[in-house]
């Protein structure tokens, strides 16, 4: 674990927004989650960016004047006062995505505690006619997970010569126990699933795998695997892009 002081500012700013990469970002969330000073950092971080743009917003409820107005003369006799708000609206456009982004978080967040999971024998009925599906593995049952397994390759096999189709399998809490390659029984079965279909991608939650160590029952990833700093920001990123969202 890296020392919280050594993150610099900027690059706790860009993790805020979300400008870095997947590896970067899973490896501040572990720290974020092992360092309370650190989290501190960023939580200070963030409620400095949201005040930025609430302050935007405030200034512009209150622009409205009834009095004729003269946008030369205001910018010739205020020019101090143009400068701060002009640089002020550059801040709060550059928020705005990051705001937008951490609801889209929540609510994935949300979707994803409260929805009810699905039976792998309805998988090909409920995905239907869409061509992007992001399916949620929160829990591993060894003794029927062959069943769900037959059911995911038969619906990636129902659509392999369609270039448009594709899964991802995002896993979190006790779903990562199928991708341990220390207990898992399937989890060679799900890595030749991964190489024979181009149209699958498997995610591994890092939060979750932080949690898990913590707990002392760590998990050894097979490889190939991709990681998300969290499952919640994986399945957010997806529906906004038009995904389906399923649960097993």
């Amino acid at each position: 674990m890296r020392e919280q002081n050594q993150y610099s500012d900027e690059h706790i700013s860009a993790y805020i927004d979300g400008e870095l990469d997947n590896e970067e970002r899973a490896r501040l969330l572990f720290d974020e989650q092992q360092d309370t000073k650190l989290a501190q950092r960023i939580s200070d971080s963030r409620t400095l960016k949201e005040k930025v743009q609430l302050a935007y917003l405030d200034v512009s409820s209150q622009a409205v004047t009834k009095k004729p107005f003269s946008c030369t003369k205001f910018v010739n006799s205020r020019q101090a006062l143009v400068a701060g708000i002009s640089a002020l609206i550059i801040t709060a456009a550059l928020l705005i995505p990051a705001v937008t982004n951490n609801h889209n978080i929540t609510l994935a967040s949300i979707l994803i505690k409260t929805t009810e999971a699905v039976s792998p024998d309805k998988i090909s009925t409920l995905v239907g006619n869409n061509k992007r599906v992001v399916i949620n593995l929160s829990r591993y049952q060894p003794e029927s997970f062959d069943t769900t397994i037959d059911h995911i390759e038969a619906l990636l096999s129902q659509h392999n010569n369609d270039k448009l189709f594709r899964v991802e399998i995002v896993a979190n809490e006790n779903g990562l126990k199928a991708l341990d390659t220390r207990i898992s029984t399937h989890a060679e079965r799900i890595s030749l699933l991964a190489k024979n279909y181009n149209n699958l991608d498997i995610v591994a939650c890092a939060k979750s795998m932080a949690n898990l160590a913590d707990s002392g029952d760590p998990i050894k990833l097979m490889k190939d695997i991709l990681v998300s700093p969290s499952a919640a920001e994986q399945v957010a990123k997806r529906m906004s892009d038009g995904w389906m969202f399923l649960k097993l």
